[in-house]
């Protein structure tokens, strides 16, 4: 009995002893400590606590970031990857080209990951393998697409991260086609953010990626079709649908965890949303909450039906103050298209521009372009613009007014083609001068000539008057001289 006694204090004094681990459910899982950065813009309208690790909400067309959270945090993609893919696949290739699949490309990757079970030797066309990219997410597709781009995936890798740096991606790094796991292979959510902007505008890219299900035909070697279907829980109708969503890509692996790009339309807005370092838990249900804080809160508003800093049409600035042989019209103008994403409710006027004047080398490739515009509430990016040159008055021209946005200092950069004076001015166009200054010379001449002309026949007149004078005397003369008059007796 005293044996049994020792053993039961041994076990109970082990048990108090051993460390004590309590599991919560994932749903009762604390969110990560870091609070969203867009929660602290002055009037800003204050957006979710995420359990995620990483998440964006930017406007698509503005580039505008509504909500943040670590969103420059480098972190691995998975398949979100396909994405960039995809982009340069349709950049660089017709949609009937023939895509032959390599043994490195079929085999190259793991069989237990996401692919649509190609043999070496078939052929699909590039359409179709953007609809296994894109809905199936199979990786031997990306490698075979990016052999078929590039000649290798080394050289499309190559090619892929250049073109990531052109659309904005600046802490993006990626080493294979496909995004499975590498050390490598890293980007982060505003960066796809950035990336996707480039997806939203592509129209082939979005009729691919907007199909929920799609039944690639037989092949060469394979008789029967293959059907694939979007991986995507928000864009398929069910529990988990978004109303307004088209579009985006999903991603797993277990070094990344759950990665979703979403893209959304609403209100006149698209929206792109990034959630990263997240769990199936989580993902669906806050890839949601941000669309709609997203929606819920802001607009998109026209610059130049607001703007009054600048030159718009009967602003007085930089506008023909005198019409001369024309119109009054302004030489420079803000283009009509830009836009700002403001709180709704918010006013124009609470947002801040700043002008960057373009250099020579710089117009050279936009020489309608004077300057940037960019314009931030409380120091955080809500849109940009242009200042244009209106197509009467490119080439060389001048300003002649110093308005009131030279004054209050909003101005970037050098003013190299710039001449600042007085607000006054006369607004002459070259070439309507030149036709007018000719159509009065030739008036004058016309004058001159017919002038001369009628002084000519005057002079002509007179001179054979008195030439006929003349010969009469001459004929009198001698008409005496040869025939003297007889005297009468």
């Amino acid at each position: 009995m005293k044996q049994y006694f020792r053993l039961i204090t041994i076990y109970l004094v082990c048990a108090l002893m051993m460390p004590r681990y309590v599991y919560a459910a994932p749903e009762e899982t604390t969110p990560y400590p870091v609070v969203s950065t867009s929660n602290t813009i002055q009037n800003w309208p204050e957006g979710p606590e995420l359990f995620s690790g990483s998440a964006v909400v930017m406007e698509a067309g503005t580039g505008t970031v509504l909500y943040e959270k670590n969103m420059d945090q480098k972190a691995y993609p998975a398949s979100i990857t396909k994405i960039l893919t995809a982009i340069l696949a349709i950049e660089n290739c017709g949609m009937n080209e023939m895509v032959e699949f390599s043994y490195d490309a079929v085999f190259s990757v793991p069989r237990d990951s996401s692919h649509i079970a190609i043999t070496p030797g078939e052929f699909l066309s590039v359409e179709n393998c953007l609809y296994g990219l894109l809905l199936a997410s199979a990786n031997e597709v990306a490698n075979a697409l990016g052999e078929h781009v590039s000649g290798s995936t080394e050289a499309f890798v190559e090619l892929m991260n250049k073109r990531a740096k052109e659309l904005g991606a600046v802490n993006t790094h990626f080493n294979n086609t496909n995004g499975l796991p590498d050390e490598n292979h890293y980007t982060t959510c505003y960066d796809m953010a950035m990336i996707s902007r480039a997806a939203v505008v592509n129209e082939t890219f979005i009729k691919i990626d907007s199909t929920t299900s799609y039944m690639i035909p037989s092949t060469n070697l394979q008789p029967e079709r293959r059907p694939v279907n979007t991986q995507h829980p928000l864009l398929i109708n069910g529990s988990r649908h978004y109303d307004g969503c088209f579009g985006g890509k999903t991603g797993y692996t277990e070094a990344s965890g759950n990665t979703l790009v979403t893209f959304a339309k609403k209100n006149g807005m698209t929206l792109i949303c990034v959630v990263m370092q997240s769990d199936s838990t989580h993902i669906y249900e806050e890839s949601t909450m941000l669309l709609n804080y997203g929606f819920e809160n802001f607009a998109r508003m026209n610059i130049a039906e607001h703007e009054t800093k600048f030159n718009l049409q009967g602003s007085g600035i930089y506008e023909s103050s005198i019409s001369v042989f024309e119109s009054s019209y302004p030489q420079i103008e803000l283009n009509r298209e830009g836009v700002v994403v403001l709180p709704i409710g918010a006013d124009f006027s609470e947002v801040e521009p700043t002008i960057a004047f373009k250099n020579k080398e710089e117009r050279k490739n936009v020489p309608n372009i004077l300057a940037d515009i960019k314009y931030t509430w409380h120091g955080h990016f809500v849109g940009s613009t242009t200042l244009d040159i209106t197509s009467s008055t490119q080439g060389a021209f001048s300003f002649a007014a110093e308005p009131e946005f030279i004054k209050a200092g909003y101005i970037e950069g050098e003013l190299e083609t710039q001449d600042i004076g007085k607000k006054e001015y006369i607004t002459i166009n070259i070439w309507h001068m030149a036709a007018i200054l000719l159509g009065i010379s030739l008036l004058f001449a016309v004058w001159y000539i017919m002038g001369i002309t009628k002084h000519q026949r005057e002079r002509w007149k007179r001179i054979r008057h008195q030439r006929h004078i003349m010969q009469a005397k001459e004929r009198r003369r001698r008409k005496r001289k040869y025939y003297p008059t007889r005297k009468l007796h």
